[in-house]
């Protein structure tokens, strides 16, 4: 079952339904609070993002983020190093890899034949 919450008008803070204040200005304008300190708050006319404990107030100084944003790994790229093979130095196989392919294909028909 999902509630639909609404949001404080100045807190920020979640209403559960059946909770908070709702208060209707003489210019028909509704506002709703999570509960009385923040509309007493409000009437005294007190800019929210300047409160510690409002969601305005964290949002703007990075606070609680922390928990949101992980970190990202990033994969330690590999770095190709050459190593000699039974049988073959590192320079016999530098040596070949060199070769144009002519003289590769002409060694591998005579080794073949």
């Amino acid at each position: 079952m999902v509630l639909k919450t609404e949001l404080c008008r100045f807190s920020g803070q979640k209403i559960y339904p059946g909770r908070g204040i709702r208060f209707i200005r003489s210019d028909s304008q509704v506002f709703l609070f999570a509960n009385s300190k923040c509309k007493k708050v409000l009437s005294q006319q007190a800019e929210a993002s300047k409160l510690t404990w409002t969601a305005m107030y964290r949002k703007q100084h990075t606070k609680g983020l922390a928990q949101e944003a992980v970190k990202k790994r990033h994969r330690a790229t590999k770095k190709p190093y050459y190593r000699a093979i039974v049988g073959a130095t590192l320079e016999v196989i530098q040596k070949k890899r060199s070769e144009k392919p002519e003289v590769h294909d002409a060694a591998r028909e005579a080794a073949l034949r």
